[in-house]
């Protein structure tokens, strides 16, 4: 998203734009559908405090029964466009939310700003429903779709040896 600074009037601008996920730099295997971002620019001449609302569908698969499903992320943005020059010595990683556009600062990408608060806010525990049941560590099978014969036989489960993970008994069970 692209602010044009010379073109905002003193106040209130609303903004609303949709962008294709590559255009904010992120995956294009889980970011597959559009991005929405709205909000509005408080602009007073010297600075502006952008406010935004942003919502992006993201496709993951769950943790629990490995099912794909689409999470609709919705966060919130505020930046900061101050119209100076970063202080010398300064490093822009030291002023998170500000961005210095310079004195004569024309233009002011917010794209990495979005695609952070899009990050920032995705769960590290993704589940296709709260109360997702997994799938069964014997056969498989997903238990929200489907009851399996081992149900119920958890308590033999813990004779089992340990050490073999998920990942081996899939790998174990596509051989077959």
């Amino acid at each position: 998203m692209k602010l044009y600074l010379k073109s905002l009037r003193e106040g209130g601008n609303p903004l609303s734009e949709t962008f294709p996920p590559e255009q904010l730099g992120l995956d294009g295997e889980l970011f597959t559908q559009p991005v929405d971002v709205a909000g509005d620019v408080e602009w007073n001449g010297d600075n502006a405090e952008v406010r935004l609302h942003i919502v992006a569908p993201v496709g993951f698969l769950c943790d629990r029964c490995a099912d794909e499903f689409t999470l609709s992320i919705e966060t919130d943005a505020t930046v900061q466009i101050l119209m100076k020059d970063l202080p010398e010595g300064d490093d822009e990683d030291e002023h998170e939310g500000l961005i210095f556009a310079g004195k004569q600062g024309k233009l002011v990408d917010l794209a990495d700003e979005i695609a952070n608060a899009i990050l920032l806010s995705v769960p590290l525990k993704r589940l296709c429903s709260e109360d997702c049941k997994g799938f069964c560590p014997q056969c498989y099978a997903n238990l929200n779709q489907v009851s399996c014969e081992h149900v119920g036989l958890q308590d033999q489960a813990a004779d089992e040896p340990r050490g073999e993970t998920i990942a081996d008994k899939l790998a174990k069970k596509q051989k077959r």
